[in-house]
């Protein structure tokens, strides 16, 4: 399975999780800003170079901006909810050095 490594370290704006996961996706220029483009993408192959399965890991949860974070969690909601309709995606948020930080 493919690792996808997002640190969120420096993100200040939900915009910019959209320009880290969308760039290691490969995703066309054009790519909606939003979870229902996400879901299309992720769920409908052939728009983004990189198709499932994959592992997405999120790290830096704790030093996000309450904005960041929010989005995050939503986005962990849509992996989720994939992986139980029976795509293989994964998600795993929060850094495992520091306990208590996954969402």
């Amino acid at each position: 399975m493919r690792e996808i490594l997002l640190s969120g370290r420096d993100w200040s704006q939900p915009d910019d999780f959209y320009r880290a996961l969308l760039g290691e996706l490969g995703a066309p220029e054009w790519h909606g800003h939003n979870l229902d483009a996400l879901w299309d993408s992720i769920t409908g192959s052939g728009i983004n170079e990189v198709n499932p399965p994959f592992r997405i890991t999120i790290t830096g949860i704790e030093v996000m901006p309450p904005n960041c974070r929010l989005m995050v969690e939503h986005f962990e909601s849509l992996i989720r909810e994939a992986k139980r309709s029976g795509y293989p995606v994964e998600i795993s948020c929060g850094d495992p050095q520091l306990p208590g930080t996954s969402i």
